[in-house]
């Protein structure tokens, strides 16, 4: 695992939806998707064997693979084509921050006053004001919120006809502000050294998104450090009873990024013990364990597949849970047992597209060690 720094040269759009028939706004981040997709359109624009309308022998268009063996030998992307659908892309924060975790609260008036962490001990006050706290979304580095710069820009469309501004053409673009750093990880490959410019997001041909990459170091997390915080959260909060049972250990899971988990959209309303069962089958722990708390959010999405070659590219609807999200579970395994299948869930991730940055998930996060301090 490669940490990578993003350093933007010029303006970025990162997905977002338009909120109104004329104004998009980008997202705070940039996803492993868009990631992905601003390498593999680097390397099709430098491939001499790339035909757009020729798929692959699976009938998908515009994808990454060895073309020609003998001609990609000479390539300097043929270890990108032959490992691209193995390698993960996480989502990229602004200077290192990461998700404001749904079971934490802010100052109602002063952002940047501390988090307040309500999983294990409810509060009402600001450790720091004794003003009012409230639920936020967002994203936070060091305890404080932390906002991403943006700027507005207004455009207009062109009538291909009379070269002149399209008669009700003008739309706004609210994209991330240049200048600034995002910063994340990338799996699978020590090969970043080919790219140290890409263009990243949309409207790049209209000098959006062009980003310096530099790489930092290797940052993988281990099993000792993932014990530790085990360890270190049942120690600070102690033997605790939830429905009439006292549980060996409290681990929780933290969500760094949008998870897709592999459940029906339609899913029908449900009692309290019924969502917690749909969370164990969400989660697929592999070992013995109940959901206690869940503090999560949820929409629906369906997004787009550009290697099909029909005209309606759509894909199907999914549910997407929330980055932030955070689910206390109990279990009366030994952690010794059971220290490989959280190992193996932090280095993969849960759920659907974990390889585009999906279902990045932390145990026992120091949030929940220290209050949200």
């Amino acid at each position: 695992m490669v940490k990578v720094k993003l350093n933007l040269i010029s303006p970025l759009i990162a997905g977002g939806r338009n909120l109104i028939g004329n104004f998009l706004s980008t997202k705070d981040y940039i996803p492993g998707d868009v990631i992905r997709a601003a390498i593999a359109r680097e390397i099709l624009r430098n491939c001499p064997l790339y035909d757009v309308d020729k798929p692959d022998k699976d009938g998908r268009y515009n994808w990454i693979y060895i073309r020609d063996d003998e001609k990609c030998k000479r390539c300097r992307y043929k270890d990108w084509c032959s490992n691209f659908s193995n390698i993960r892309f996480y989502n990229f924060y602004y200077n290192g921050a990461r998700p404001f975790p749904l079971s934490a609260m802010k100052c109602k008036y002063h952002n940047d006053h501390g988090l307040v962490d309500v999983l294990f001990d409810k509060k009402d006050k600001c450790p720091d004001c004794g003003e009012r706290i409230e639920f936020a979304t967002g994203f936070y580095k060091d305890g404080k919120m932390v906002d991403v710069p943006k700027r507005l820009f207004t455009r207009t469309a062109i009538d291909p006809y009379t070269k002149t501004a399209k008669d009700g053409g003008l739309y706004s673009i609210l994209a991330i502000e240049e200048g600034l750093t995002f910063e994340g990880y990338v799996d699978g490959t020590n090969e970043l050294e080919e790219f140290k410019m890409l263009r990243i997001g949309a409207d790049t041909s209209s000098g959006f998104g062009k980003c310096e990459i530099e790489i930092c170091s290797e940052g993988a997390r281990n099993e000792v450090d993932l014990i530790e915080r085990i360890e270190k959260l049942n120690k600070i909060v102690g033997k605790r009873q939830y429905g009439g049972k006292t549980y060996k250990s409290l681990i929780t899971l933290d969500f760094y990024s949008d998870m897709i988990p592999d459940i029906d959209y339609n899913i029908p309303l449900k009692t309290t013990d019924d969502y917690k069962e749909l969370w164990k089958k969400i989660l697929n722990l592999g070992f013995d364990y109940d959901v206690i708390k869940v503090y999560s959010e949820s929409n629906l999405y369906r997004g787009y597949d550009t290697s099909k070659p029909v005209e309606d590219m759509r894909e199907s609807p999914s549910v997407y849970i929330e980055k932030g999200s955070v689910v206390l579970i109990g279990t009366d395994e030994n952690i010794d047992d059971i220290k490989d299948k959280l190992y193996s869930v932090e280095k993969s991730g849960i759920g659907q597209n974990t390889a585009n940055g999906y279902g990045n998930v932390k145990i026992c996060d120091e949030i929940h060690l220290n209050g949200g301090n």
